[in-house]
């Protein structure tokens, strides 16, 4: 296990350490100053001893060394334990023992050859058969050598209870480790400030004005630390800004935006975006990592397999544009690759509608022939019973048939007016609070009696949590259209289906499906326009007025919502839509 040091238990332990290496180093070389002493010493006593020996022989024979010898021990002149050696060229004497040798054997001592050639040699060595160093001393005269040695003992007393150095070296490790102990705590007070302001800066509760800073190196680190984090919290400000700004444009642009990641990870999707992607793909998603293995997207992909990672010597970022033809729409595709191997899918609905002349001269006619059908009716009912003579009965019959159509006309004109008044006085539906799967569970009991007489099984999958801000009228009306849609032209025993797949932060996602006759893809991007009527499969039996498409497209789009409209399993008409919460 690994044990944790504090900064101040390292800064401790550096110090002990520095000044054991300290403390060796001056012991060190206050004890070589003491050797060094000790030779000067022996140089001296020898260079005494030297002198009286070389004085006496000047006056006396060589053989008479014995004597001085004598004499010499009697006066106490001599050394204990010293060894004297007078050398010449025809042998050796030595004083205080009676061994003799020949001079040819010292000529390799180093202190004799340094006599030889500086007059005086001196050394320290330990020598043959012993333990201890001698100290050997060697000095030139005209006709002799003086070689002398004796044991090399010097008195170490710098640990010695009479030496004041060691208390010294203690006194000055407690102070250096007191000095060392307030220095450190002072540095840990100011990192413990560094520490609160940081803390302060993680919670969003930093007071600039009244944090104290400390007049030292610490305080100006932490001086710029701030400014550092002022400018940093500044751009991040201006940053949040332009990122807020960046996401409500692409909220309400009329473009679908996807960006993703290196890793093809979404960062952010447009409602616009999602809706078209479930549009596209085979069923509603909000993942939106499938569209890399739809075939529609697959020329995309493979572009942006070879084209990333981009280089950083790229001049030109790569980009891709093409063409999806889905469900009788058409959506331009554009890929933009960022510098960071990060990329953007954009999708927009460019399908070619009639120019918008041709469209109103179309909804004129059809209005008006929407309106013939009726009055025609009404006129020639009418006609029959004036210019024909008939019984209360028969009166009867014809004056309900007449009765029937202006109930017809009635409901055109209303459906008319609601959707002018959806499109040009939208302000005038009030907003509130409505939970959608009670919108639609009204709906079913409403058309109950319908839905048994077909035969069709109405599934309410929405959670009652599910609550839109929005117009009871309105919702009341989409879902009504959708049901009537579907009742009217799905045909008997199918599946009516409602559910919430997905929602994001501003937006709830619906899937509408009927398992009826369906509707050719050529069709599916004109249901919604104003009197449109499919030339086969889901044409109006049951009359109406051919607007409910166009009102529940109004009304979602009120609700700040798209809503796109698909086959169901190659068998079946599926709307999915979105409504803002």
């Amino acid at each position: 296990m690994r044990v944790k040091v504090s900064y101040r238990g390292k800064l401790i332990i550096a110090c002990v350490v520095l000044f054991l290496v300290f403390a060796f180093l001056l012991s060190w070389v206050q004890l070589q100053r003491e050797k060094d002493h000790a030779k000067e010493l022996y140089r001296f006593q020898f260079a005494i001893i030297s002198d009286l020996t070389a004085g006496y022989m000047q006056h006396y024979p060589v053989d008479s060394v014995e004597k001085f010898v004598a004499q010499a021990e009697n006066l106490a002149l001599l050394v204990p334990e010293v060894k004297i050696r007078i050398l010449n060229p025809t042998g050796e004497y030595r004083i205080g023992d009676s061994s003799h040798g020949v001079m040819s054997d010292y000529f390799e001592e180093p202190e004799v050859q340094n006599a030889l050639i500086s007059g005086v040699g001196s050394g320290i060595r330990v020598p043959f058969g012993a333990k201890d160093p001698h100290f050997y001393y060697a000095r030139q005269y005209e006709d002799f050598m003086l070689w002398m040695d004796m044991p090399f003992e010097y008195s170490k007393t710098l640990f010695s209870s009479s030496n004041l150095f060691p208390l010294f070296l203690l006194l000055l490790f407690f102070v250096s480790i007191c000095m060392v102990l307030l220095h450190s705590d002072m540095l840990r007070r100011n990192l413990s400030r560094i520490c609160d302001f940081l803390d302060s800066a993680d919670t969003a509760n930093l007071d600039f004005e009244h944090f104290r800073l400390p007049e030292n190196e610490t305080g100006l680190l932490l001086r710029k630390i701030i400014r550092n984090y002022q400018q940093l919290q500044q751009s991040r400000d201006e940053i949040n800004v332009l990122q807020e700004k960046l996401i409500r444009h692409f909220h309400y642009v009329q473009e679908g935006i996807c960006i993703f990641s290196p890793q093809r990870e979404k960062i952010y999707a447009n409602a616009l975006f999602v809706q078209y992607i479930s549009n596209i793909l085979a069923e509603p998603t909000f993942d939106m990592r499938r569209l890399f293995a739809a075939p529609e997207f697959q020329d995309m992909v493979a572009f942006l397999d070879s084209h990333l990672p981009v280089q950083p010597n790229d001049a030109k970022l790569p980009s891709y544009s093409a063409r999806i033809e889905k469900n009788g729409r058409t959506y331009k595709v554009r890929l933009l690759v960022f510098s960071d191997s990060g990329f953007e899918v954009s999708l927009d609905d460019v399908t070619q509608l009639e120019q918008n002349k041709t469209l109103k001269q179309e909804m004129t006619n059809n209005i008006a022939h929407e309106l013939k059908t009726p009055v025609s009716s009404i006129r020639g009912y009418l006609e029959t019973v004036l210019e024909n003579g008939m019984d209360d009965a028969q009166k009867k019959f014809f004056l309900e048939r007449a009765y029937n159509q202006t109930l017809r006309l009635t409901d055109l004109i209303q459906d008319v007016s609601f959707l002018n008044k959806i499109e040009e006085a939208s302000d005038l539906f009030k907003k509130e609070p409505v939970v959608v799967r009670d919108i639609v569970a009204e709906v079913a009991s409403d058309l109950h009696i319908d839905m048994e007489n077909q035969n069709v099984a109405f599934e309410n999958a929405l959670a009652p949590e599910v609550v839109v801000n929005g117009n009871r009228t309105l919702l009341y009306a989409l879902f009504r259209n959708l049901v009537e849609n579907s009742l009217h032209y799905a045909g008997k025993g199918v599946v009516i289906h409602v559910e919430m797949y997905d929602q994001d932060s501003t937006l709830y996602h619906f899937d509408y499906y009927d398992t009826g006759c369906g509707v050719d893809d050529v069709h599916l991007a004109r249901l919604f326009d104003r009197f449109y009527r499919v030339g086969e499969g889901r044409t109006r039996k049951d009359g109406g007025s051919g607007l409910g498409l166009a009102i529940v497209k109004n009304a979602v789009q009120f609700h700040g919502g798209m809503i796109t409209a698909r086959r169901y399993k190659d068998h079946g008409l599926e709307f999915v839509f979105s409504l803002s919460k």
